[in-house]
């Protein structure tokens, strides 16, 4: 390659000993480039990974803090017990009806059930009686639903959104 044929811009191609250390240097740079992809990609399913953690965990936790059953929170949830058990063991993933109705029911957020937030302040005084069944959890969920929207109402009031 001549000097007068490299393209402007491009003035370090001035040996074949120099095309072969700036070809080598880019292979190098390139394979690093992919490495690092590959090591975000993997970050990226361990931080998925982990989130899927916190959801179980966070899951089991709600539902044994309130003395709950497997069994009572399955026909709260219209699930089957093992359905439950695979929830909080992480080999299964909540779908949306299902984060609706467990955050009702333990008056929590879907942020702090995903873990994406700590924030909780528990409404255990629902969970008092023992033997609930379906209908007693369905009428805890409504009633949490409510309490839920007022915090939220409160909290976009504290904010100064609404005031003159």
């Amino acid at each position: 390659m001549r000097k007068e044929d490299v393209p402007d811009g491009m003035s370090f191609f001035r040996s074949d000993n120099c095309v072969i250390k700036t070809l080598a240097f880019n292979i190098e740079n390139m394979t690093e480039r992919i490495y690092n992809i590959n090591n975000r990609r993997s970050a990226v399913k361990e931080i998925v990974r982990m989130r899927e953690d916190i959801k179980s965990n966070r899951l089991k936790e709600l539902r044994t803090e309130s003395k709950i059953t497997q069994a009572q929170l399955a026909d709260y949830l219209g699930v089957d017990q093992s359905m439950v058990t695979k929830l909080e063991n992480g080999s299964r993933k909540l779908n949306v009806t299902l984060i609706d109705k467990i955050c009702n029911l333990f008056g929590c957020t879907q942020r702090f059930l995903t873990g994406e937030d700590d924030r909780y302040i528990p409404l255990s005084f629902s969970f008092r009686a023992n033997g609930l069944e379906k209908e007693d959890l369905e009428s805890i969920a409504a009633v949490n639903k409510i309490v839920m929207n007022i915090r939220f109402m409160n909290e976009m009031l504290g904010e100064g959104r609404y005031e003159n």
